[in-house]
């Protein structure tokens, strides 16, 4: 671990400083990018990684060129001149991304916690002063709110809510010092700021019931008791926890003492729970609205049907008449994403208990698709449920983030979802809240046994396409070359991703106007080459590749083979003698590729292979079978006695 003079504040706004002197870390974005790396403890993350958390999980075209540019600036900032020379780099490049090389003993948050495991350990060996000195210095590090400049970042919000919880802690320890000091006044006005803020934490409660009766108030203290259970029954239908009930019935037998705790355990910690199991401790603590929505597109256009249907189902909700969700099944690059969030903000006012919002990664570079159970941790940690308060068990998660929307209005946004089994464990279970969810899946399992309404998104209508290309270049441009729009509209296939990577193509390359790339795409038909990038996201192959990686064996050989075709459409016995299978073989593979929107029935028994996604398919075939099994299948389907019509080579909307 490199050696440097550099202290790093995260309790408050980002600040570092060299020998005392504050560094100027530039932009918001760099800011952000340097507490994403700081979060991983010297732990390398992966460059898509980075583009996606900085972003927010919405990383513009030029995300890696831009990435780069910041880690250079970062690197003039925090690497002196000699670091260089002898090779101890800070920000160092690894071989799929970067790290930051720190001792940990720089951030405060470490110094923070560390000041307050020693203070533990002094008052649970008497020694009460000295742990309220510990604790203050602790306490003296907090600038304001912990992670304050990516409080809306999806990644810090899990970190940002343990160090809320332990700083928390911090006070109430230095209250259980007061108390073992014979400080009892100043211990209730500590306690009692403590309830004001957090007017359903029993172990605030504890410590002021403790407080009011060791300073000679035993009458308030049982008001105070009074008050506590009202609240809990009226707001949270629970009694008080068994630490609270044992220190009332103490204070009624008026046997109440200060407690001597174990050696390293203080006297408010809590015993271990079982796991899988909800903590009986005390009722769940609901203090924010989390409000976890990325920035939608300003480039957004169209998709007025599905807009109001997705309103419609608003208002029968609140009728009580509709589902509890909605499925936005299509195609990779129909804009599923786009239309979530768009809908989302336009909806958030009425769902006023918070709007959550995870990306499950069921389709995308890492192949890892997001467990459940974290889901659950992040979304309860969003509401500030302690960390200690979160059942280990998938069971004991799932029915505690139910009991805190009961009777609440909230909005889940479940997006990217893979398969029915990563979210059934998300939906909402009782009325007034309602997830949104987008896979490109078709999911029937949801609808049958959850009554889950789908919604297929589709490509743009030509208009909507026209529109999009205006409003990403300008209508002027689009104006001055109608014919160049129209061939590229109808290129791309009216698809949403690939009209968005064109229109970059025009705003980056100065020399590529609009008819240049119209002719382009007219050479490179049945190419993808057009539609690359250097991110992941805006790539077209990487993005459909993410679809064929999760088909089986079977199907994604038929996949490849269907590319031969040379047709418009193939019903299912051709594709049976295509792939020299049995009509029974072929069916189920024939329904999983329909089910991932990797081919669309217009029509019973006419399965179409659109533009775009047939040139991924060509590709793939050249690249996994031999030219014998290609030949071998175009003679198996020259064999079949039916005729269909010739391969248009471009996406094949269905309209």
């Amino acid at each position: 671990m490199v050696e440097v003079d550099l202290q790093v504040s995260m309790l408050g706004p980002l600040a570092v400083r060299r020998s005392g002197r504050d560094l100027h870390l530039g932009p918001p974005l760099r800011r952000v990018l340097l507490i994403r790396l700081l979060l991983e403890n010297s732990r390398s993350v992966p460059v898509d990684v980075l583009c996606e958390d900085v972003w927010q999980g919405r990383p513009p075209p030029s995300a890696v060129a831009t990435l780069y540019a910041h880690v250079s600036r970062l690197r003039d900032v925090l690497e002196p001149p000699r670091s260089r020379r002898t090779d101890h780099t800070v920000l160092a490049r690894e071989s799929t991304g970067y790290a930051l090389l720190l001792p940990e003993n720089v951030r405060d948050t470490a110094r923070f916690e560390r000041l307050v495991v020693d203070a533990r350990q002094l008052l649970a060996e008497g020694r009460a002063t000295d742990a309220r000195a510990e604790v203050d210095r602790a306490l003296a590090l907090w600038r304001g709110t912990a992670l304050a400049d990516v409080e809306h970042h999806g990644f810090a919000m899990r970190e940002s809510a343990r160090l809320t919880e332990l700083r928390l802690q911090a006070v109430e320890l230095r209250t259980d010092a007061l108390l073992h000091e014979g400080e009892f006044e100043q211990a209730v006005l500590v306690a009692e700021d403590l309830t004001a803020r957090h007017p359903l934490r029993e172990r605030a409660w504890n410590l002021l019931l403790r407080s009011l009766y060791l300073s000679g108030r035993p009458a308030d203290a049982l008001r105070r008791f009074d008050d506590i259970r009202r609240r809990l029954g009226e707001e949270l239908g629970v009694d008080p926890g068994p630490e609270l009930r044992g220190t009332h019935q103490a204070i009624l037998e008026h046997d109440l003492r200060l407690p001597h705790p174990a050696p390293g355990k203080p006297s408010w910690a809590a015993s271990p729970r079982p796991a899988g199991r909800i903590p009986r401790r005390g009722p769940l603590e609901v203090i924010s609205r989390p409000a976890q929505l990325p920035a939608g597109l300003s480039t957004f256009v169209g998709r007025s049907a599905e807009l109001a249907e997705l309103r419609a189902c608003v208002d029968e909700e609140q009728a009580g008449t509709t589902p509890r969700a909605v499925l936005i099944d299509g195609a990779a690059g129909t804009g599923k994403t786009a239309l979530a969030v768009h809908w989302s903000h336009r909806a958030a006012d009425t769902f006023p208990d918070g709007q959550l919002f995870v990306n499950l990664r069921g389709y995308d570079q890492s192949g890892r698709p997001l467990d459940p159970a974290d889901a659950l941790e992040d979304f309860l940690g969003a509401f500030e449920v302690p960390p200690a308060r979160v059942p280990a068990g998938l069971d004991a998660k799932i029915a505690m983030f139910r009991s805190l929307l009961a009777r609440r209005r909230v909005l889940v946004v479940l997006d990217n979802g893979l398969d029915e089994s990563q979210l059934r464990p998300l939906l909402p279970s009782t009325p007034g809240s309602m997830a949104l969810v987008t896979s490109r899946a078709q999911l029937p399992g949801l609808i049958v046994t959850h009554d889950v309404r789908p919604l297929t998104l589709g490509a743009f209508s030509p208009e909507e396409a026209r529109q999009a290309l205006a409003r990403r270049l300008g209508a002027d441009q689009t104006d001055a070359h109608p014919e160049a729009v129209r061939d590229i509209i109808d290129l791309c296939g009216r698809l949403p991703l690939a009209l968005a990577i064109v229109a970059t193509v025009a705003q980056t390359r100065p020399n590529h106007a609009l008819p240049h790339i119209a002719d382009e795409l007219h050479r490179t038909r049945g190419s993808l080459d057009l539609f690359t990038g250097a991110d992941a996201h805006t790539d077209l192959r990487t993005v459909l590749s993410w679809s064929y990686r999760v088909l089986s064996p079977d199907a994604a050989r038929l996949f490849r083979l269907l590319s031969l075709s040379g047709t418009a459409w193939i019903s299912a016995r051709a594709a049976a003698s295509l792939a020299g299978l049995t009509m029974a073989q072929v069916q189920p593979l024939l329904m999983e590729l329909t089910r991932q929107h990797l081919v669309s029935v217009q029509r019973p028994d006419r399965y179409v292979l659109s533009g775009l996604i047939r040139a991924y398919a060509a590709e793939l075939t050249l690249r996994h079978d031999s030219h014998a099994d290609r030949r071998a299948a175009r003679t198996r389907l020259t064999r079949y006695p039916g005729t269909f019509p010739p391969a248009t080579g471009q996406l094949d909307t269905g309209t």
